[in-house]
């Protein structure tokens, strides 16, 4: 019995690919490919070992979907496509007694060829394509018009399907379950690597499947740091500065959560500048309403937070979420994307003071009606009591 996608909205690449005027999209773009196929391989990162998709915008022509050989029966149990293809990568035969082509160029000829792909405008993710890929997969369309898909797809993607909401509802509920108990186990004495052991085990006790990120800042070496990569081992201090920008996984799918603390005492100011984010910030989020732009949303969130600290220091205020970390709409100044109901977006704001960034960030499921905030329950404190 043929399965039907469930992840992503085939109604949705349709109409835009009509609006477009175009007849095939391939794709091997990480995210992309694994939206479109829901196979969440562990390979697409690799250059060498492409994962891409073959959808045509007419029914009467099946989609198809490249595999490497290794990963050929997963694909096949995975996929909703019926058609899967394997080349020769890292296995010559395996469990499934079928045939492997030479290279990746080969099986999409193959594909091409039995669809008989000619005079087609094919859409591909242009320029973030690696270069010798692309230059090979032209050579491959020649006789066909080409052009970029890149912008449409991320259109697509932003209106999220109902198991995407559950993957992304469940991943946040993860993650905030594990920052509770990261707030828990701030105390004099305990180690930043303390606390990431801490995240790592209660995200496993709620569920997850892993994490996407972990960064930790944790006293005067990474205080300022967005992204500290690392632990640095410090023991932590009264007055320390601590934060983490973290996000469990679901089924392919993550949270995006941040929190700052400072530990047993702090200035007025730090206080003051905290207070400011977290309210201008649940208050922006709170209005976000199908039809408005990326742009028109930074532009009231940057005015509502310039009200209280001049000069803020951001280009953007947020982004949405879904198979990849940073989907459109992306809340910066020049983006006119619009915003469609069942978009789940992440709201964050930071700030620079004493040595310190302030960095917050809520997660909120922008409906038709209205707007649920995933992570109201966490609480705002900035003082952890030691």
């Amino acid at each position: 019995m043929s399965r039907k996608p469930v992840l992503f909205s085939e109604p949705r690449l349709r109409a835009a690919m009509e609006k477009e005027g175009v007849d095939l999209i391939i794709v091997r773009g990480n995210e992309n490919s694994k939206y479109i196929s829901e196979f969440f391989n562990n390979g697409g990162h690799l250059t060498y070992r492409p994962f891409t998709v073959f959808y045509f915008r007419d029914p009467a022509l099946a989609p198809a979907f490249i595999v490497p050989a290794v990963d050929l029966h997963l694909a096949m149990d995975s996929t909703w496509i019926e058609d899967v293809r394997a080349y020769a990568m890292a296995e010559f035969f395996t469990d499934i007694d079928t045939h492997f082509y030479d290279d990746f160029f080969q099986a999409a000829k193959a594909v091409l060829d039995d669809r008989k792909v000619k005079n087609f405008v094919i859409g591909t993710e242009g320029d973030s394509l690696p270069s010798g890929y692309r230059s090979k997969l032209d050579a491959l369309l020649e006789g066909n018009k080409v052009v970029d898909f890149s912008a449409p797809l991320e259109i697509v993607r932003m209106a999220k399907t109902p198991e995407e909401i559950r993957r992304l509802k469940k991943a946040t509920d993860i993650t905030v379950e594990a920052h509770a108990a990261f707030r828990n186990a701030i105390k004099i004495g305990a180690t930043d690597r303390d606390l990431f052991g801490v995240i790592v085990k209660e995200m496993v006790d709620q569920g997850a499947d892993g994490y996407r990120f972990i960064n930790i800042g944790c006293g005067p070496e990474t205080s300022y740091a967005a992204h500290a990569p690392f632990v640095v081992d410090h023991t932590i201090a009264r007055g320390d500065f601590v934060k983490v920008d973290m996000g469990a996984t679901c089924l392919g799918y993550s949270g995006d959560f941040v929190r700052s603390y400072f530990v047993g005492e702090t200035s007025q100011r730090h206080q003051d500048i905290w207070k400011w984010l977290n309210e201008v910030q649940m208050e922006l989020g709170m209005g976000l309403r199908p039809g408005m732009t990326g742009g028109e949303v930074f532009d009231k969130g940057y005015a509502m937070i310039s009200k209280y600290l001049e000069k803020f220091p951001r280009e953007f205020l947020g982004h949405g979420i879904g198979v990849g970390a940073h989907e459109q709409p992306r809340l910066n100044q020049v983006n006119r994307s619009v915003i469609e109901p069942d978009s789940v977006i992440c709201i964050e704001y930071s700030y620079y003071h004493d040595g310190c960034r302030h960095h917050t960030e809520e997660t909120f499921h922008v409906k038709e009606s209205g707007v649920e905030c995933w992570t109201e329950r966490c609480p705002r404190d900035l003082i952890v009591d030691v």
